[in-house]
């Protein structure tokens, strides 16, 4: 009997191993037929780790893909003259019409977050280590267009950042009832403890930033502020972002121009420069004299990052023969062409025709974006938005920093902390 169960021993290994042989011999053959027809069809890039990742892409970026199917955005940002004429014939001919979705209507998606979340493309994932060990804090001014405000914070959202949103005071209640339901949707997006009137060229413009930047204190883990309006669109991913934030190393990027010592109210600015602005005897003493001047969101913010007796982290020190070059805020008062001729209290209206210049400059957001006018322009940056964090995420795609690294206000930084 034991020499019986011996042999039937002896035969079961020598059948595992023949089958193992099998098995393995058609498992090469298979491929080595896989790969000459590949050959044959002239796709061997399809063996290539990236080709691999693309096809697998569907479930490693599971997140509806954004596309504009009357034009190709591709075509238009590299400023092919046929698709760019195009694009602004079909731009043109809906400007009138298009009203997006009213009020009531994103309201009613709001009603339900996971819709939201997936008809609007809002990617619920830090996607890389350095995003999730890089959160920013964003403040965003509201008053009207609700579709086009949920656009715009499903273009910067992520769920490591948190984002304020000050709705006006006088906004209508549909509007107001549209962004505590978009909201109500995301633990990290909330509507600004205070609303205020703001009204252009008062202190009220700049009281909304400091409401907000006083609700975001209370979040201890981000690393930037930067404001926004509805009216914007980013031109970074936030993997960019947080690239050239990183290059920033704490530097603030505010706007002043030498020769008036005014700048802009839009800033990218460190958490020691918002821990100044809020807790300093000295920001609070000279925020009660900018209350009594003319528009005075332009000298605040400006003046505390050009005086380097205060300390302040980041800040640039004063020098009338360098102009601060702005890279926080694309804004055309003119010294560009506007493609679409359409100006609002002098700042150009971006449209489609504006893609191919936007796309050669080096700016993070851009101002400013009526969606009547701008349809296809925010169509395309969207489209674009999605497209760089997809290849991003997948490695086939990434982002040199050096050329912020070098400007001259990250240079001359005072990287000192705060001594108030």
């Amino acid at each position: 009997m034991r020499g019986i169960s011996q042999v039937q021993s002896t035969i079961f290994s020598v059948r595992t191993v023949f089958f193992v042989v099998v098995i393995l011999t058609a498992c090469v053959v298979i491929l080595q037929l896989g790969r000459l027809h590949l050959s044959i069809r002239g796709k061997k890039e399809a063996w290539n780790w990236k080709s691999i990742l693309r096809k697998a892409a569907p479930k490693v970026f599971p997140w509806k893909p954004i596309k504009v199917t009357e034009v190709d955005c591709s075509k238009v940002f590299s400023g092919d003259k046929t698709e760019l004429r195009k694009a602004v014939q079909r731009e043109n001919g809906t400007s009138q019409d298009y009203v997006g979705m009213n009020n009531s209507e994103v309201l009613r998606l709001a009603r339900t977050c996971d819709q939201l979340k997936r008809e609007r493309t809002f990617i619920n994932s830090s996607l890389t280590e350095e995003e999730s060990n890089f959160p920013l804090a964003y403040s965003i001014m509201v008053y009207k267009a609700a579709d086009q405000v949920l656009n715009l914070l499903s273009a910067i959202y992520r769920p490591q950042n948190v984002y304020c949103v000050h709705v006006d005071k006088k906004a209508q209640k549909s509007f107001r009832f549209a962004m505590e339901a978009i909201a109500d949707c995301f633990p990290n997006v909330f509507l600004a403890s205070r609303s205020v009137d703001v009204r252009w060229g008062k202190f009220s413009v700049l009281k909304p930033e400091l409401v907000c930047m006083q609700d975001l204190w209370n979040y201890t883990h981000w690393k930037y502020f930067i404001n926004l309006t509805g009216q914007e669109f980013p031109l970074k991913t936030n993997y960019e972002l947080v690239k050239i934030l990183t290059a920033y190393n704490g530097a603030n990027d505010v706007i002043v121009d030498p020769r008036t010592w005014k700048g802009s109210v839009h800033v990218a600015v460190n958490r020691d420069f918002v821990d100044f602005v809020l807790h300093s005897p000295v920001s609070r003493d000279f925020l009660e004299w900018c209350k009594r001047t003319h528009i005075p969101d332009e000298t605040f913010f400006p003046t505390l990052n050009r005086n380097s007796q205060l300390g302040i982290r980041g800040e640039e020190p004063w020098n009338d023969s360098i102009a601060h070059l702005n890279m926080i805020r694309y804004k055309n008062w003119g010294q560009f062409e506007c493609a679409g001729n359409l100006y609002v209290r002098n700042i150009c209206i971006i449209t489609v025709g504006d893609l191919p210049f936007l796309e050669r400059r080096s700016y993070l957001f851009a101002n400013k974006f009526y969606s009547r006018y701008s349809r296809l322009a925010l169509g395309c940056l969207a489209e674009r938005l999605y497209n760089r964090t997809k290849q991003e995420y997948l490695g086939l795609l990434d982002f040199n920093a050096t050329f912020y690294r070098e400007l001259p206000f990250v240079q001359n930084a005072l990287r000192n902390t705060v001594i108030f």
